[in-house]
């Protein structure tokens, strides 16, 4: 079972990398989602 966790995460890292190589962008509806909502929240105050 060990060694089907390792196999299926090396698989799922290759998958990724060559994903980004490629120039896909798995996360780009977050990514966009993220921006638009700093760039609409200027007037609000920082908080940490």
């Amino acid at each position: 079972m060990t060694k089907a966790n390792w196999i299926v995460g090396l698989l799922a890292l290759v998958f990724f990398t060559h994903a980004q190589y490629q120039g896909w962008s798995l996360f780009e509806r977050e990514a966009s989602a993220q921006t638009a909502r700093v760039a609409g929240g200027g007037g609000r105050a920082f908080h940490k």
